[in-house]
């Protein structure tokens, strides 16, 4: 699997020069001890939190149709209330498709004097609800 094989994309599109995605997924878990488990403690995954850390280089006036421009994605991180949590699929060639919702919790950006045109972002999102396999 050679990674630009893998993309996440908000609202059906993807952030136009992509060049990391992260997944982390952290199970949550619960604790019992009952007098049936007879002093053992036992514990069982309730939950999974998923998050997702974008990193990219962008041009300020780039942005296709299924790309995402860093207008797009400014105008996101900004969303409040309800808009703001957005659709999002994570795919990879030849693998599965997971989607879910996502906030996104966290925008970077950085530039240089050097490089006008270009802009490095962050992205940090959070799945909000379920994240699951999309069939179909």
């Amino acid at each position: 699997m050679v990674g630009y094989n893998i993309a996440l994309k908000l609202n059906s599109k993807t952030i136009l020069g992509r060049t990391q995605d992260d997944l982390t997924i952290a199970a949550r878990i619960k604790e019992s001890l009952t007098k049936d488990d007879q002093g053992a403690t036992r514990r069982t995954v309730v939950a999974h939190d998923v998050s997702f850390r974008v990193s990219a280089l962008l041009e300020v006036t780039g942005g296709g149709t299924n790309q995402m421009s860093r207008d797009d994605v400014i105008a996101l991180a900004l969303e409040t209330g309800t808009t703001a949590v957005i659709p999002i699929r994570y795919e990879c060639e030849g693998g599965d498709t997971y989607g879910g919702n996502a906030i996104i919790t966290g925008y970077t950006e950085s530039s240089s004097a050097s490089a006008e045109e270009d802009a490095n972002i962050g992205l940090d999102l959070q799945i909000s609800g379920e994240f699951a396999k999309i069939t179909g």
